[in-house]
């Protein structure tokens, strides 16, 4: 038994036709969901709103459907439904939609409706594309629901494409919008950070991996994880994007284990229906987004200088904007399902990204100072326990392997640092000083690190 999906575009600008047929397991009620969020941006985004109406039909005939919630319907149904109905696709991020006369762009969790508790059956996606269009999708035909939702689909008249392989998995840069984007400087860089990742972690989840990118037409930054592929927008065209691409490749392409392999107990299994708050974001983004960075450098891609400037660039995005956040790691891993990801109130949340990469850092170097170990082993140790037995982590298994790794207690540091929302501006600098670097701030240069 397989849930088919058909997609085309409409005569309306900007819209999806969509039509979704699936058969009862049971003759009676049939509970419809519109997923009301998407994994990797933890905040309710209500898909559900792009969608006018839903037509519902068995044998061809008319059936009643009911709207119960803001992103749920019901029906009564023995035999074959087929839902209809249109979906407004203008959402032009790393995350969205977009259907236009020379793009069409899914994010399939978006807009694709799943009958509720069978979000594990096997789909058949067919989409309709102007004869010529090249397409790109992870989704093979027979997958489950959560593998086609965890797969972008981009088709336009021209693809510009780099492939190569790397400890025998299968790579590709996928450019929509621009060629000139894929300069020889980008694809090397791209193979010399995948090989340094690939190296470091030692296996990879998957056999093949797209860096997918739309240059598009206005000034724009947002990149998008998933288990075979990233999702990437970057604009203009005209923009000199090389910094921003390898920065965000790097850390995407980490988050193939930190987040869609070794994932928080809460999120295991995803559920699309309802916010899901867990306490350990600073890990899934702080680690991905300290490592991310510090791969460039491992890599070879950045000198040791280009290196520290951006780790000192980091640095600030804490220590400058919300160093005096009266909440902590925690709290504000939990918030972000509150406040979103733009501001909030003055000095409230601290950012699971910027302070999560802090964190990251001074634990790295704790360890380091300790015993010569490292994150390394914490992340191997993650994947062996959780990743790769499909097992989600909880805040006290990540304190216990980090400990173990360290040889000793670290519940004073995890207090002081992802705990409590206490200043720890002396507390890194010492850290620092121990691996001779220095972290100061002068009157006139501001914050400095050498």
């Amino acid at each position: 038994m397989r849930n088919l999906y058909f997609l085309k575009s409409s005569s309306d600008p900007n819209y999806l036709e969509i039509t979704f047929q699936f058969t009862p397991r049971k003759p009676g009620k049939q509970v419809i969901q519109l997923p009301i969020w998407r994994p990797g941006r933890y905040q309710a985004q209500n898909f559900a709103k792009n969608i006018p109406v839903l037509k519902a039909y068995s044998g061809g005939v008319p059936i009643a459907i009911s709207k119960i919630a803001s992103s749920t319907w019901t029906l009564e149904a023995s035999e074959p439904v087929e839902i209809r109905y249109s979906y407004y696709a203008n959402q032009p991020d790393a995350g969205g939609s977009v259907m236009e006369p020379d793009l069409l762009y899914i994010n399939f969790i978006n807009c694709l409706l799943y009958i509720k508790g069978r979000e594990n059956e096997r789909c058949e996606l067919h989409i309709e594309k102007p004869d010529g269009w090249k397409s790109v999708c992870t989704f093979k035909n027979g997958g489950k629901y959560r593998e086609l939702v965890d797969s972008p689909y981009i088709a336009a008249p021209a693809i510009f494409q780099h492939k190569w392989k790397c400890n025998g998995v299968k790579f590709s840069i996928d450019v929509v919008g621009s060629r000139q984007a894929l300069t020889k400087k980008l694809t090397d860089s791209y193979e010399k950070f995948t090989q340094t990742q690939l190296d470091w972690m030692g296996t990879f989840p998957v056999k093949e991996y797209h860096y997918m990118l739309w240059v598009c037409p206005n000034p724009y930054y947002h990149g998008v994880e998933h288990t075979k592929s990233t999702m990437m927008v970057m604009g203009p065209p005209d923009r000199d994007a090389y910094e921003d691409l390898i920065g965000l490749g790097s850390h995407e392409l980490f988050h193939v284990w930190n987040i869609a392999t070794i994932r928080p107990a809460e999120l295991f299994p995803y559920a699309y229906d309802r916010e899901v708050a867990f306490s350990t974001g600073w890990v899934v983004e702080g680690i991905t987004t300290y490592l991310g960075d510090w791969f460039l450098y491992e890599s070879g891609v950045w000198t040791r200088q280009e290196y520290l400037a951006g780790l000192l660039g980091n640095l600030k995005l804490h220590f400058d904007r919300d160093a005096g956040a009266q909440q902590s790691l925690e709290e504000s891993s939990i918030d972000l399902w509150l406040d979103g990801y733009g501001t909030s109130l003055p000095n409230k949340r601290a950012s699971i990204y910027y302070k999560g990469a802090v964190v990251a850092l001074a634990l790295d170097l704790q360890l380091q100072a300790k015993n010569g170990k490292s994150l390394k082993e914490v992340m191997h140790k993650m994947n062996a326990e959780f990743g790769q037995l499909k097992k989600g982590y909880t805040k006290a298994d990540f304190i216990r392997i980090c400990e173990e790794v360290y040889g000793g207690s670290l519940q004073e540091f995890f207090q002081n640092y992802v705990e409590k929302s206490t200043d720890i501006t002396t507390d890194l600098q010492e850290i620092f000083a121990k691996s001779g670097l220095k972290f100061e701030k002068d009157s006139a240069k501001g914050w400095t690190l050498q």
